[in-house]
This record gives C-alpha cells, structure tokens and sequence, in this order.
C-alpha cells in the first residue's frame, strides 16, 4: 500500500470517527474505528469498527452504521478535498476476539506442557 494510501486512510479513519462520537454519540456507545481500505480509485471504502459485545449487538451496530452511510459521506465531502470521496460501509472487526482466543489457546498449551514437564 502506498503512502498517499495510508494518509487518506488514516484521515478517513480520523473523520468517521469524530462524526461517529460527535453526532451519533448516544446510539454508538463504545463503538471504536479500528481501520480503513479504501479500494485504490477512493471511490469506496470499507470502515472497520469494534465494540465489547455479543455477535447479535455487533451485527445491529453494523446496520445501524451503514444506515448513516450517507450523511457520514455527507460529511465526508464538506470536510475533506479529495477528487473521489469514498462511499464509506462499514463491517464489525472481530480481529480482537481473535486474538484473544489465540492467546488463550496458547496459554492452554503452555499450561499442558507444563503438567507433562512436572
């Protein structure tokens, strides 16, 4: 990914994350912008979010986010110059739940190693 890609990224992310907090702070309590791929034409672009809660709340927030997609493309467009404004959708980012299974897999491991060793 290039340069240019990572800076409009990050100030995608840094967009869509005040106009989250700032707007819509009463329905996404706890809702975090973890990242942003913009497809190479910045025409669109995919908003990850995360949040401490079950499947069915992710999936609810995620609807409740693409149902502001357009103003917060609104918004994208008063604020930012760019010559494509990407059309923003956004999708739960798990990546954390994951990585927290992993660790506890491996302490799983870790821990059975240790009862063979004794």
């Amino acid at each position: 990914m290039g340069n240019r890609s990572l800076r409009v990224n990050e100030l995608l992310k840094r967009e869509v994350s005040q106009y989250i907090h700032r707007r819509l702070q009463s329905e996404t309590v706890g809702v975090t912008v973890t990242d942003v791929e913009s497809t190479r034409d910045y025409k669109s672009a995919t908003v990850f979010f995360s949040m401490i809660t079950d499947a069915e709340n992710a999936a609810a927030m995620e609807s409740l986010l693409n149902k502001h997609a357009q103003s917060i493309n609104q918004h994208l467009r008063r604020s930012i110059t760019l010559r494509n404004i990407p059309r923003v959708r956004f999708k739960f980012d798990n990546s954390m739940e994951r990585g927290s299974r992993i660790l506890h897999i491996l302490d799983e491991i870790d821990d059975e190693q240790k009862g063979r060793a004794s």
